[in-house]
C-alpha cells in the first residue's frame, strides 16, 4: 500500500510559505530554441517508473515543442510534499510533482501551485470523464491544482488455499464484518504463525485510511462540518474501532503489522495470511509470488459496502505562463485513455476514466489481472474523500496513534479515540486550512 509521510508541523506550515520565488528558475538550462522545457518529478520506482519514462520518450517524440525532463526528486512518492516544500523555499521546485491526495489541501495553499481551473474546461481535456472522487480529491476549494494521477480503491483480498482449509466459502457480495471477523478467526492458527488478517500500525494514514470506510459505513464522519473539530470519536467511530479491537485483542486473529515494510503482505504472499484490506498496488508482487487469491469488496454494515479510494494527483507548480501551459498539455495527453492503458497494463494500476474501460485493450488488461475488475467496480462505492485541510495529516497521526493503542491492548477505542480527539481539536482551531 502507498505510505502517507508523517509531515511535521514547520513542513506544514511552509508548504504555504513556500512561494517567494521568481519564475523561470531551474531547468531553463540548455534550453532548445522554440522548444518548451519543463520538468517532473514522479518519486515512482521499479515497473512503475519505468512506464513512466516510457510514456515520457513518447510524448517528447511526438510533440517536438516541449521537452519533458523526469526525475524521482530524489525520494520517492511518500515523501514528495516535504521535498516539494523545501523545493518551494529554495526555488529549484519543478514544474509537475506526484503528489498523494490527502496532500492537496497543503500544496494548495502555496501560490506557487497553479489554479488549473480554466485550463480544464477544455473539451479536449475530458474533465469530467474522470470519476467524481478523482476530480474532487484534485479540487480545493474551487481551485485545481492538477489533474489525477491514479485511483485505487481499498477491497478485501483472500488466500483460498487457507480459506478451504478452514473449510470456509469465498466471500459473497453482501457479506458482513461479523463474517469478516468470523472467517479471519477460523483462519487463524498460533501453531503455524498463521493470521486471519492484517492491519498496519507504522503511523499516519496507511494506519487510519482502512479504519474510515467503517466509521462511514456506520453514519459517521472524520471531521464536523467546517472543518474545526474533531467527529471520529463519534458512537460510529467508537463502533468501528471496537470492531478491530475484539478481532486484535480478544480473537487475536490480527497481525499488528508494525514494521514500514509490509511485512503483512508478506505473510500473505507467504501463505500465512487469510484476508488483507489492499487494493490494486498489490497485485503485481501477488502474480510474481503465484498466490492463490480472490477479490471481494469491504464487508458491509447494513448492506452499506462503502469503501476508502487514495486518488494521486499530478500537481502543476507555476513556473511562468508558457511552461504551465505546455505542463496542461503535457498532462492532458498522459491521463488521456490511450497512455492511461498503457500505464495500467505496466502497473496494474486502475482506471482514471470511465471511458477507458470501452477501450479494446481494457480486456486485456482485465486478463492480466485477474480480479481487478472487481475492484475497479469497487470504485462506485468510493462515495466519500477524506477532509481538504492542511490539519488532516496532523489529525490522522493522532488517530493513528490511537488505532495502533487500541490493537496492542493498551487503551479502549472510546477512551483512544477521544484523546486523539482532543488532541485534533486543538490543531483544528489554529486559525488557517
Amino acid at each position: 500500500m502507498k505510505k502517507i509521510a508523517l509531515m511535521t508541523a514547520a513542513m506544514l506550515a511552509c508548504a504555504a510559505a513556500c512561494s517567494s520565488g521568481e519564475t523561470g528558475g531551474a531547468g531553463q538550462g540548455g534550453r532548445s530554441p522554440g522548444t518548451v522545457e519543463i520538468t517532473m518529478w514522479h518519486g515512482q520506482e521499479d515497473t512503475s517508473a519505468d512506464s513512466v519514462e516510457k510514456l515520457v520518450a513518447e510524448f517528447n517524440r511526438t510533440h517536438p515543442t516541449i521537452k519533458v525532463t523526469t526525475d524521482s526528486g530524489g525520494v520517492t512518492a511518500d515523501a514528495m510534499l516535504p521535498k516539494v516544500t523545501t523545493a518551494l523555499a529554495a526555488d529549484t521546485y519543478p514544474d509537475i510533482a506526484y503528489m498523494y491526495g490527502s496532500w492537496s489541501a497543503n500544496i494548495a495553499r502555496s501560490p506557487k501551485a497553479v489554479d488549473l481551473t480554466s485550463y480544464v474546461k477544455d473539451p479536449k481535456v475530458g474533465w469530467d470523464d474522470f470519476w467524481p472522487n478523482t476530480r474532487a480529491t484534485v479540487t480545493v476549494r474551487d481551485k485545481v491544482i492538477g489533474f489525477p494521477a491514479v485511483v485505487d480503491d481499498l477491497a478485501v483480498l483472500y488466500n483460498r488455499k487457507l480459506l478451504a482449509k478452514a473449510g470456509l466459502k469465498e466471500p459473497s457480495k453482501d457479506w458482513t464484518w461479523d463474517d469478516f471477523r468470523a472467517m479471519a478467526r477460523s483462519m487463524t492458527d498460533p501453531a503455524t504463525k498463521t493470521y486471519g488478517t492484517t492491519w498496519a500500525v507504522s503511523g499516519g494514514e496507511e494506519t487510519t485510511w482502512g479504519l474510515w470506510p467503517l466509521l462511514w459505513q456506520n453514519g459517521g464522519q472524520i471531521l464536523a462540518p467546517g472543518d474545526k473539530k474533531a467527529a471520529f470519536n463519534s458512537p460510529a467511530g467508537v463502533q468501528a474501532l471496537t470492531v478491530l479491537q475484539q478481532m486484535a485483542v480478544v480473537d487475536k486473529s490480527v497481525y499488528v503489522d508494525s514494521s514500514p515494510a509490509e511485512k503483512g503482505q508478506k505473510l500473505f504472499e507467504s501463505g500465512r495470511l487469510g484476508l488483507m484490506l489492499a487494493g490494486p498496488w498489490v497485485l503485481p508482487d501477488l502474480q510474481k509470488a503465484k498466490v492463490d487469491f480472490g477479490i471481494a469488496v469491504l464487508p458491509g454494515t447494513g448492506g452499506d459496502h462503502q469503501t476508502i479510494s487514495g486518488p494521486d494527483n499530478w500537481v502543476v507548480l507555476d513556473r511562468g505562463e508558457d511552461r504551465v501551459k505546455a505542463s496542461v498539455e503535457f498532462l492532458a495527453w498522459l491521463t488521456a485513455p490511450e497512455q492511461q492503458m498503457v500505464w495500467m497494463k505496466d502497473t496494474g494500476s486502475l482506471p482514471t476514466r470511465k471511458s477507458i474501460t470501452a477501450l479494446p485493450g481494457y480486456k486485456d488488461f482485465v486478463a492480466k489481472y485477474p480480479g481487478i475488475q472487481v475492484v475497479t467496480d469497487n470504485l462506485v462505492n468510493a462515495k466519500q474523500v477524506r477532509p481538504a485541510s492542511t490539519k488532516y495529516p496532523r489529525v490522522s497521526a493522532y488517530v493513528a496513534e490511537a488505532i495502533a493503542a487500541v490493537l496492542i491492548g493498551r487503551k479502549d477505542p472510546k477512551s483512544a479515540l477521544d484523546e486523539a480527539a482532543v488532541k485534533s481539536d486543538a490543531v483544528l482551531a489554529v486559525p488557517g486550512q
